[in-house]
C-alpha cells in the first residue's frame, strides 16, 4: 500500500476513477442490469439510466461514490478517496457482479486515474512561491530564476512507457484557477493540477486485472510524492507550513 494521499489531512484529490473496457455486450444496453444492480444495491442505492439509454449509473450520493456499466466498459469513481483498501475493494465488488452477470471475454484495458488540485491556500500558503511547493523539473520554465507574474493558466500533456511493460503512464498538469462548484461566478483561486492517468495497452485476463492497478497505484503514489516538496508534503499532512 501507498500512502501518498491517505496520510493527508486535507487530500488534494477531487477524484479516483479506475475503468476497465472489454468487446461489447449487447445485453447490457438491450435491457435492465437487474442481477448486476442487486449485487452491489446495498453500497450504491441510487440507479438510473444514462441520457442516451446505453448504460447505467449505480451511486452513492453519502459517500460520494458511482459505478457506471456501458457495453463495453464498466467505471468505478470515488469523489471521495478513503485509501487504496477501500477503493480496491469497490473495484472488486463491480468486477465480480460484472463477470457474474454478463460473463465479459477479456479485459481489453484497465486505466486507473487520479485527479488532484494542489490549491496552497487551503493548507495556510498566503503568499504564494510554486517553486516551494512544486518540484522545479514538473515547473519547467515557470521555475526559472527571475520569472515574474502571477500565472493564470497552463496545460502540458505527457505520455511515457512504465518501467519494464507495455503499459502508459499519461500526466495532464499545469496551473489552473480553481472555483468550488457553488461559486462558480466568483474569482478562482490560484492551484496546480496534477491529472495522472495509467492503462495498459495489452488485452488482460481478469485475474491479473486487480494486480495490474495495484501497480498502478504505487506508482501513481510515488510520482505524486516526487511532484511536491517537502514544506508542501508536510502542510497536507497537516503539520506547520
Amino acid at each position: 500500500m501507498n500512502p501518498a494521499w491517505e496520510q493527508f489531512t486535507r487530500s488534494p484529490l477531487l477524484s479516483v476513477t479506475c475503468q476497465v473496457q472489454f468487446p461489447v455486450i449487447l445485453k447490457i444496453s438491450q435491457e435492465l442490469p437487474a442481477s448486476f444492480q442487486e449485487q452491489l444495491r446495498k453500497d450504491y442505492p441510487l440507479f438510473q439510466p444514462t441520457q442516451d439509454r446505453r448504460g447505467y449509473r449505480l451511486a452513492n450520493q453519502e459517500t460520494l461514490r458511482e459505478i457506471l456499466l456501458l457495453p463495453d466498459s464498466l467505471n468505478v469513481m470515488a469523489g471521495r478517496y478513503a485509501g487504496w483498501t477501500d477503493f480496491r475493494t469497490q473495484i472488486s465488488s463491480a468486477m465480480n457482479a460484472l463477470q457474474a452477470c454478463y460473463e465479459p471475454a477479456f479485459c481489453a484495458r484497465a486505466d486507473l486515474r487520479f485527479q488532484s488540485v494542489l490549491r496552497p491556500a487551503l493548507y495556510g500558503f498566503t503568499k504564494i512561491q510554486w517553486t516551494a511547493l512544486i518540484n522545479a523539473k514538473v515547473l519547467g520554465p515557470f521555475s526559472l530564476p527571475g520569472h515574474k507574474g502571477q500565472l493564470q493558466g497552463s496545460r502540458h500533456e505527457v505520455v511515457m512507457t512504465l518501467p519494464d511493460s507495455s503499459d502508459r503512464f499519461r500526466l495532464t498538469h499545469g496551473f489552473v484557477q480553481y472555483r468550488e462548484a457553488k461559486q462558480a461566478n466568483q474569482p478562482g483561486e490560484p492551484a496546480y493540477l496534477l491529472d495522472q492517468d495509467y492503462f495498459t495497452t495489452q488485452r488482460l485476463e481478469w485475474i491479473g486485472v486487480l494486480s495490474t492497478l495495484d501497480r498502478f497505484e504505487q506508482e501513481a503514489g510515488q510520482f505524486f510524492r516526487l511532484c511536491v516538496t517537502e514544506q508542501f508534503h508536510q502542510a497536507m499532512v497537516g503539520k506547520a507550513a
